[in-house]
């Protein structure tokens, strides 16, 4: 806790004076000001930032109703101690939470109650389900943005009907479970199914640089899908979506793949990878071309890994002189 707190001293210098930054543990002995992250949402105001630590004790449900930043620990077991800051739901039930910033968590279910949360930003985290539960049959979520996330379990529901358009911008994750939306823009990720399936539905994406496993696309419409990969027959009807630059029936050949477990995998292609450098944008198709994609899963804060005190004694009016190496985990 104490090495995670003194990391985000210099990640908050960058952000507006007004912003309070609140820490959350409800690990016992450790020094924040809440054990619980609901009590620290209640008690924060829009523009608000809390700071989690993991913890081996789930924080359960949350409820988020302001514009906010939650910061976890990262969700790869691998980097963060083993200890994530897991929640079981979170909520989104007001227009107000649009903006809202997740990073660095464990959710079971994103659960979003209300049709106008837009420009929502998950960015490193690890997610069961992401639900559209409104009952708004005229318009979904806009605009939010997935980036460099596991979505493992039943995947992203976000359509009502064939008509409202989401404008998600979904990239450089890994998927295993259905997408259900419309009007959205999905590039560098990994989609993964035990057995062949129509797993992206929906209608107007924009598909590019993404390896499909063992998944088809017989229910996509209106959709174009450009430099991917497809390791079975992916059934795209041509009548009314288009298709080029891609290598079906074609195996991606990871360094190591593992299924569903993304983080004892290793998702970078070999060097013979007909994917390599082969992505629109002349990166490799898949999760480390575009943007890229951080295996450590760490949230994109500057991390401290040593702070030295170089004049323990420092007489009085002095000036205590420390050293501090850090590194910046973009």
């Amino acid at each position: 806790m104490k090495n995670l707190l003194l990391s985000f001293v210099l990640f908050v210098s960058s952000i507006s004076v007004f912003a309070a930054t609140r820490t959350v543990s409800n690990r016992p002995g450790d020094l924040a000001e809440f054990t619980s992250i609901q009590a620290a949402v209640d008690a924060s105001a829009d523009g608000d930032i809390l700071l989690i630590t993991g913890s081996a004790t789930s924080y359960n449900d949350v409820t988020i109703n302001k514009r906010l930043t939650l910061i976890g620990p990262g969700a790869n077991p691998n980097f963060n101690g083993g200890a994530s800051a897991s929640i079981s739901t979170l909520t989104f039930d007001s227009s107000q939470a649009s903006n809202s910033v997740l990073l660095g968590l464990d959710i079971g279910t994103v659960n979003i109650s209300v049709s106008d949360c837009d420009a929502v930003q998950l960015k490193r985290n690890r997610i069961s389900y992401i639900l559209n539960s409104s009952s708004d049959q005229s318009r979904v979520p806009q605009n939010w943005l997935v980036e460099e996330c596991n979505i493992n379990g039943s995947g992203i529901q976000n359509r009502v009907n064939d008509i409202t358009t989401a404008n998600w911008n979904i990239r450089n994750s890994y998927i295993v479970g259905p997408i259900n939306m419309n009007g959205s823009i999905f590039s560098n990720n990994v989609f993964y199914y035990f057995f062949g399936v129509d797993w992206l539905i929906g209608r107007n994406h924009v598909i590019t640089n993404s390896i499909f496993i063992n998944i088809t696309m017989g229910s996509l419409t209106d959709s174009s899908i450009a430099n991917s990969i497809f390791t079975i027959n992916p059934n795209i009807n041509l009548t009314t979506n288009s298709s080029s630059g891609n290598f079906f029936e074609t195996d991606p050949l990871f360094v190591s793949f593992s299924g569903n477990d993304l983080y004892n995998s290793d998702l970078s292609l070999q060097p013979s990878s007909v994917g390599i450098n082969a992505g629109t944008d002349g990166t490799d198709i898949g999760l480390f071309g575009g943007k890229g994609f951080l295996v450590s899963g760490l949230p994109g804060i500057p991390q401290v890994e040593s702070l030295v005190i170089l004049n323990p004694n420092v007489p009085q009016n002095g000036t205590l002189n420390i050293k501090v190496d850090g590194k910046a985990n973009n």
